[in-house]
């Protein structure tokens, strides 16, 4: 009998979940939906109770670098690891993020759109959401797949999961960064699967002391 994908599952960032309880996960990942997950934008948010109308303006201040959040879905397709690593570009050139932090977030969004579409089958949409906060750059990707309540098959799907994002886990961690994945929130339905990296600031090492002269020599 199929199972069912509306049956709630333990989250599992990183790691399986033990007899229904989450087994501490490894260094960089974490054993929860960060806060962040939860305010995804538009495509994942519930409509409101009440409409304003006229509808409230934009944000009309100029780009920050510091502060962005960006949606995007995309269908489950060959194409859309390059569309949304392309989208991510003009996102970070806009807002003139810095140098050392587009080459890996670049990498982190087309890794976590392949991944995405592996775990989200054919005429289905995966959302990819790009957002800076101060000094942490977030990668989020929500996919269709939804965990598995039997436990020996969520133990392979989460296996199976962890290749995936090898590269993920890696770049992020190279980054003191943390990464992980568990049951979507609703109204989201599937997986959330999210890492992030941290923008260490430039602190200028210090000038080596000249050394003392040795007595009766010139220095």
């Amino acid at each position: 009998m199929p199972e069912s994908a509306s049956t709630p599952a333990q989250s599992t960032p990183g790691e399986p979940a033990d007899h229904g309880h989450p087994v501490p996960a490894r260094a960089g990942a974490r054993s929860a939906l960060p806060a962040y997950v939860l305010g995804s934008p538009f495509a994942l948010q519930a409509a409101a109770r009440f409409t304003q109308c006229p509808p409230p303006p934009p944000d009309l201040t100029e780009p920050s670098a510091s502060h962005f959040v960006y949606g995007l879905t995309l269908p489950s397709a060959a194409g859309t690891p390059v569309i949304a690593y392309e989208a991510a570009d003009a996102v970070l050139d806009v807002h003139g993020v810095e140098d050392e932090l587009i080459e890996p977030t670049l990498v982190l969004v087309h890794e976590l759109a392949i991944h995405a579409c592996r775990f989200t089958g054919a005429g289905e949409m995966i959302h990819l959401v790009l957002r800076r906060t101060d000094d942490i750059l977030q990668v989020v990707v929500h996919d269709t797949h939804a965990l598995h309540p039997h436990r020996r098959l969520a133990d392979q799907c989460a296996e199976r999961r962890k290749v995936s994002l090898a590269v993920v886990r890696e770049l992020s961690e190279k980054h003191q960064g943390e990464w992980g994945f568990a049951a979507a929130q609703p109204p989201a339905a599937g997986v959330c699967t999210w890492t992030t990296l941290v923008h260490a600031p430039y602190v200028p090492s210090a000038p080596a002391a000249t050394p003392a002269a040795a007595p009766g020599r010139v220095a």
